[in-house]
């Protein structure tokens, strides 16, 4: 970057008013100084200062020059700024993909606190019950629940999470499944694993669930004040550190499925997205100790 340092001798040239002040300013000599400024000089074809006595003035060229010289150092330096942050993961832009059974609660807390670490990158959540974003490589990273992996597809972590019944203020407290398939019940979509697991509840016991409504956990929470309803969620979706223990009213175990963070395999991961990773995981795992810590 040849022309960054005739730029910024010039600019300092200009600053100072003399070449022997700005050369005492840039650690060099005087005459390394001139013999540079000469030589840019000549490849312009024009001169940039007029020697004066006690220093040097402006040309009505230099004039011109200095003005796109301190906008292209300003821009380069905030460019530089911009590229030392992204190097170091500090800026950015990352894209995450979320199972709908784990849209809420917990996960969006720790993506939250992510964006609060690093206020510098920029996080786009696309909603995805498959890994198909992340095998095309549209997203960073996929969160999802008892997902399909293959070759192409790396699992970060992976912890298993419980799956719970949540009754709406309507619901009279139930004793199991089968009290609550007499309830309107909402459930993720099929392709989640929370869904899998509710299914294979109602199988195992030879149960059927009468009316249902599927709807992602984010909308869970408003939903339950609606009627008599009870959802389907696992517990970090609707429970979660600084949560009200009272809200919602848990109603009954379903069952177990695993979460999981994942990335494309053999695609390097960025700083930033990397740092993603590592919040959600330190999140589940917290959330895992406050859960098995001795009351």
């Amino acid at each position: 970057m040849r022309h960054l340092k005739i730029y910024r001798t010039i600019r300092a040239i200009h600053r100072y008013g003399s070449i022997r002040k700005a050369a005492e300013a840039l650690s060099t000599s005087p005459s390394a100084l001139n013999r540079a400024l000469q030589a840019f000089e000549e490849e312009l074809g024009v001169p940039v200062f007029d020697r004066v006595p006690g220093g040097v003035d402006l040309t009505p060229a230099g004039e011109l020059l200095i003005v796109q010289i301190d906008r292209h150092l300003i821009e380069f330096d905030e460019l530089h700024r911009d590229l030392r942050k992204l190097r170091d993961g500090l800026s950015g832009h990352i894209t995450i993909s979320l199972g709908q059974d784990i849209d809420a609660g917990l996960i969006m807390s720790a993506i939250a606190g992510f964006e609060a670490a690093h206020p510098g990158v920029s996080v786009t959540l696309v909603s995805s019950n498959t890994l198909a974003p992340l095998r095309d490589r549209h997203v960073d990273l996929a969160i999802a629940t008892s997902p399909e992996t293959d070759d192409k597809i790396d699992v970060i972590y992976a912890r298993p999470v419980d799956v719970a019944a949540w009754l709406g203020p309507e619901v009279a407290k139930i004793g199991g499944l089968w009290d609550l398939v007499a309830n309107r019940i909402v459930i993720p979509p099929d392709t989640t694993g929370t869904c899998a697991v509710f299914r294979h509840a109602l199988r195992r016991q030879r149960l059927e669930a009468q009316v249902t409504t599927t709807a992602a956990s984010s909308q869970m929470p408003a939903m339950l004040m609606a009627g008599s309803r009870a959802c389907i969620a696992p517990t970090l979706s609707m429970r979660y550190p600084g949560l009200s223990p009272a809200t919602p009213r848990f109603g009954c175990m379903i069952g177990e499925t695993q979460i999981a963070i994942l990335r494309a395999a053999g695609v390097p991961l960025r700083k930033a997205v990397m740092a993603a990773a590592k919040h959600v995981q330190a999140a589940l795992e917290d959330n895992a100790k406050s859960l098995t810590a001795p009351e």
